[in-house]
């Protein structure tokens, strides 16, 4: 059975045709893109739901990689999310040694119920969608390092 419906094959070409990035659809039916700057992230696809779109680049950092606690951690995501558009940010229940992992996802209805989102609006919407993305996740870090760095310099 292929994965490629004609949901998944939508979104393959528009981010093929838009991002000029290689796309591929796994088994799944999500589209999985690697982005220069960020790494791998992927269209959430469910035929039963077309017209919602959710856009992932999953567990990009964790806490002890930024140096900070799982509890910094957690407010500087609640900052980041109060403050930058259209992005969610989460993080991971902790396991192990990591302090959870952090992920950025948009979520959106383009359509009407049970229909494609039309070629056009995810073709107008996919570049500023990886845009949000990517400026959340670099205010995550930004922030997290700030904060560790701050926590790190002695008092005078």
């Amino acid at each position: 059975m292929s994965n490629l419906t004609p949901l998944a094959a939508l979104y393959q070409s528009v981010v093929q045709e838009e991002l000029g990035l290689v796309a591929r659809v796994d088994d799944d039916g999500d589209v999985l893109f690697r982005h220069p700057d960020l790494g791998t992230m992927f269209f959430s696809l469910s035929e039963s739901d077309p017209e919602f779109m959710r856009l992932v680049y999953p567990s990009f950092v964790d806490a002890n990689e930024l140096g900070v606690t799982r509890l910094q951690l957690l407010e500087v995501v609640n900052a980041v999310n109060h403050g930058c558009k259209a992005v969610k940010l989460s993080v991971q229940a902790a396991s192990g040694p990591t302090a959870g992992r952090v992920s950025a996802s948009i979520e959106s209805f383009v359509a009407a119920p049970d229909k494609l989102p039309a070629p056009e609006l995810l073709r107008a919407i996919v570049a500023r969608c990886v845009s949000a993305i990517r400026h959340s996740a670099g205010q995550v870090l930004k922030d997290a390092l700030e904060l560790s760095q701050g926590a790190a310099k002695p008092a005078k």
